[in-house]
């Protein structure tokens, strides 16, 4: 019972301290968290639970700070353990499915829907076309396909697309305001070839993923978080959705909306 007590005090103290990081990207510290939140605990009883975070990789602190942040094996712990979706409104949900409606090729459907999700989740959103031409071919001409192997075959070897919107808003994050750390994001978006292999691999593995920093292969780059999801017609697999950003990444509300803008497409994929 006290290790269940114990345990339960350091979810609490933790959420609060990756909550309070994700809204301020400030370091967190125990005279703060007692201040600011009704925890129930001394500053130095949150500092020796910070501790206890710390020594056990969820947490770090950086050298001019007494203040601490989450660590990747932090985030993926709060992920997976004590974030709650944030629920979508009915407002937001209509606007997404209005603009689906509205779309006439999947090359229009991507570029609304990646606007709305890079605004909704206030970060770079991606749409991953793996099968654009197949999923055109089979739908325009399935009562000519015994007749079309050749072209068939073309289509099956194509190269998939990637649709990215809002790739500003990454750069208004504190943690992407070197020169150095934008250029090296700016040449992962424009050259792709880490993205699709990231996005490929998950291509057919049902649900949502969430890659944490050092988790994803983004070649040299630090920081950075994907929330994807895959789009399927019928079973086949021909795209996905997804949000990338910074660690302290708003991983709630992108997960939720992630979640629903994949399963609406799959949904509409039968009118392309």
């Amino acid at each position: 019972m006290v290790t269940n007590d114990l345990n339960a005090r350091r979810d609490v103290i933790f959420d609060v301290i990756v909550r309070s990081y994700i809204e301020t990207a400030e370091p967190v510290a125990s005279r703060t968290l007692s201040r600011k939140h009704s925890i129930g605990l001394s500053p130095a009883s949150i500092r020796n639970v910070m501790a206890d975070l710390e020594e056990q990789g969820l947490l770090t602190h950086p050298h001019t700070s007494a203040g601490r942040i989450p660590t990747d094996k932090g985030y993926r712990y709060w992920v997976d353990a004590l974030m709650r979706p944030e629920e979508l409104s009915e407002k937001e949900k209509q606007w997404i499915l209005s603009e689906l409606a509205k779309a006439r090729t999947i090359e229009d459907m991507a570029e609304r829907l990646s606007k709305i999700i890079s605004e909704l989740t206030e970060n770079p959103a991606l749409i991953f076309i793996k099968n654009l031409k197949r999923v055109s071919f089979l739908n325009y001409l399935l009562e000519d396909l015994v007749k079309e192997v050749e072209k068939l075959n073309d289509f099956l070897e194509e190269e998939p697309e990637i649709f990215i919107q809002g790739a500003f808003r990454i750069f208004k994050q504190p943690e992407f305001q070197s020169l150095e750390k934008m250029r090296q994001l700016m040449l992962e978006f424009d050259e792709q070839a880490h993205l699709l292999q990231l996005l490929v691999k998950d291509l057919g593995e049902q649900g949502l993923h969430v890659h944490i920093g050092s988790e994803s292969p983004l070649g040299d780059l630090d920081g950075v978080s994907l929330v994807v999801k895959d789009c399927y017609m019928g079973t086949l697999p021909v795209g996905g959705v997804a949000v990338v950003g910074p660690t302290r990444m708003k991983y709630a509300k992108a997960v939720s909306v992630v979640d629903f803008v994949a399963d609406s497409v799959t949904r509409a994929m039968e009118r392309y």
